[in-house]
């Protein structure tokens, strides 16, 4: 114990600082009751946190991507932070965690292409969460026309090397194809690095997060095919990720060779992750799936301070936090009611709970 405090003392005692500033549960019901955009930044600006990095903006005049950039740039932010009071694995494995950041952008930025959506102010505004990549021309990248010349222009990444040989996939499943394999590639390389970098109790939690994570993508991505598609069993295992946490390899299989929903409800019941496929459908699902991760997180930040788990834990509140905004924004954008849009924030006790096991 002392020997953690030692090491964890100093990113610890930051991250508990910034965590004392995430938003409460009163300052999403203020946001929800907006009607704008503009009236959203307006109470970022003055009453959170936000303040400093919207000093300079004039909430009058934002639009609605250029507030949620200004929300990602905050979250590199706190990267940066937790960088400097970090040293050694630490800073090694807070820099792989960075990585999700930039496959979330380049996913955001596929679909913006496929849709036809992606106009050149957007791609200046999100690129600088490659700038980390030291071979990528960003301003050459924001000219790019096409997904296409977006993908080329990521030569020389491991991310373009992930992707290029599904490059050339028809047009109606590449984007998903693209999606799968960088997700493939960023939980693989958290596993490898975590096994390899971390150990003790860092080691535990870093593989116990990452685990639940595999568990819980593995099982959604078995429920969409057996929903929705009628993808062959050799394209589904290609995407399975083949890392095994709380569910054993003849477990997936079983859920795999299931006939239908029923079937597959039945396999899951013999799993620790049975509460959350209860009920309503897929978007009860995730959403309880986001609570449980919510608690996980909040318990470990917490009870395990001088760990790993202070910096990750503290990082994965901080994503809840920028991702619920997102979804407010998006709720006002659609004129929802107040308390429809609670049912897309995660962690503030709006939606169902979902207990951490």
């Amino acid at each position: 114990m002392l020997l953690s405090a030692i090491k964890y003392g100093a990113v610890s005692g930051k991250t508990r600082a910034m965590a004392g500033k995430l938003l409460k549960p009163h300052d999403y019901q203020e946001i929800m009751l907006k009607r704008s955009v503009n009236e959203v930044a307006a109470y970022l600006k003055y009453n959170t946190h936000y303040s400093a990095v919207l000093a300079d903006v004039n909430e009058a005049d934002i639009h609605r991507g250029q507030l949620e950039n200004i929300l990602r740039h905050e979250y590199i932010n706190d990267y940066v932070k937790l960088m400097r009071f970090s040293s050694g694995s630490q800073k090694a494995f807070v820099n792989l965690l960075y990585m999700k950041m930039e496959i979330e952008s380049i996913k955001l930025l596929m679909r913006l292409f496929e849709a036809g959506n992606a106009d050149q102010s957007f791609l200046e505004e999100s690129l600088p969460f490659l700038s980390r990549n030291e071979e990528l021309d960003i301003p050459k990248l924001a000219l790019s026309k096409s997904l296409e010349e977006f993908l080329a222009g990521l030569k020389g990444t491991d991310y373009a090397e992930v992707m290029r040989p599904y490059v050339a996939v028809g047009q109606d499943t590449r984007l998903f194809h693209l999606e799968m394999a960088l997700d493939l590639y960023y939980f693989r390389k958290v596993q490898e690095m975590a096994s390899g970098l971390l150990h003790g109790e860092d080691k535990r939690l870093a593989l116990e997060f990452n685990g639940i994570e595999i568990d819980v993508f593995n099982i959604f991505w078995i429920y969409r095919i057996k929903a929705f598609y009628h993808f062959d069993k050799e394209l589904i295992y290609t995407y399975i990720v083949p890392y095994y946490y709380r569910i054993k390899r003849t477990t997936i299989d079983d859920l795999v060779a299931a006939k239908n929903l029923d079937e597959f409800r039945q396999v899951l019941e013999r799993t620790s992750y049975a509460r959350l496929f209860d009920g309503e459908g897929p978007g009860a699902y995730e959403r309880r799936y986001g609570e449980f991760l919510y608690e996980l997180h909040r318990k470990r930040f917490v009870h395990q301070s001088f760990s790993i788990a202070c910096i990750i834990s503290y990082l994965k509140l901080k994503e809840f936090e920028l991702n619920n905004i997102i979804s407010i924004i998006e709720g006002i954008r659609y004129k929802l009611a107040p308390e429809e849009i609670r049912k897309f924030v995660t962690g503030t006790g709006f939606g169902s709970s979902g207990r951490e096991g």
